[in-house]
Parts: C-alpha cells; sequence; structure tokens
C-alpha cells in the first residue's frame, strides 16, 4: 500500500515548480501526526522540499541535473505552520476533506502567515491521489 502523505511530498518535491503558485513566495512546515514534519519552500512557484528529520544520524540532499529542485534536512523556522493528524492529512490529499472545513472544525492549526496557508491549499487534492486509496 503506498502512503499517502510521503507520496503527496515526493510528487511536490517531483514537481520542482508549480504553476499555482507562480506569485508566491515562503516556507511552509507541516506537522503531521505521527508522520513528522516536512517544509515545503516556495519562491515565485519554485519548489524545494525537505523532511525535518530531528535527531537523524545522517543529513541528506538531493539535486535535479537541471538545478531547479533541492531536497534536504532542514531545521529552520516556517512563515506557516499547519499541524494535523496523518489521517486528516491523507484525508486532504485524497479530496475526502476540506482544509478549510478541518481548520474552521479545530482539526488543523495554522499558526504564521494565514495568507499563504489559504494560497498553499491550492494544491490539495492531489488529483494523481483523489481517486486512489489513501494509506
Amino acid at each position: 500500500m503506498i502512503d499517502t502523505t510521503e507520496a503527496f511530498f515526493a510528487r511536490l518535491a517531483q514537481r520542482g515548480y508549480e504553476p499555482l503558485l507562480h506569485n508566491v513566495s515562503g516556507t511552509i512546515r507541516w506537522d503531521i501526526g505521527d508522520a513528522g514534519s516536512w517544509f515545503v519552500t516556495v519562491k515565485n512557484g519554485s519548489l524545494t522540499v525537505s523532511r525535518e528529520t530531528a535527531g537523524a544520524d545522517c543529513v541528506f540532499a538531493c539535486s535535479r541535473e537541471d538545478g531547479s529542485l533541492t531536497v534536504s534536512r532542514e531545521t529552520a523556522g516556517a512563515d506557516c505552520v499547519f499541524a494535523c493528524s496523518r489521517e486528516d492529512f491523507d484525508r486532504m490529499v485524497v479530496g475526502k476533506q476540506n482544509p478549510t472545513t478541518l481548520f474552521m472544525q479545530g482539526k488543523m492549526k495554522i499558526t504564521g502567515n494565514l495568507g499563504l496557508a489559504q494560497i498553499f491549499q491550492r494544491l490539495f487534492p492531489d488529483e494523481s491521489q483523489a481517486s486512489g486509496e489513501q494509506g
């Protein structure tokens, strides 16, 4: 079974550029229940995705040949922080839950730049997973 959370961030990193975020810049941290944390840095639509690995024994870095994408260990702060359970995050990814509804129900906490949070929700649901099973 595919891990929905991991797959979402892997696909986001593979994109390298997201047209829906072409005028957006900032750093978003996702704290997802027992799945851990991810950082997504957007700079005029160019995406960098990194995994928070506090306490890890190794640091990793990866980049595409054209230089448009890097994946690395991050510990820096974020302009916007989302926090929710893994189950709720996976439901957003597959289109079974609306991010705004989760926030209004108190199931997702957002701190920092709320404008950035609102714009980032354009990435949900992940069309490549919307018809798939969550895992």
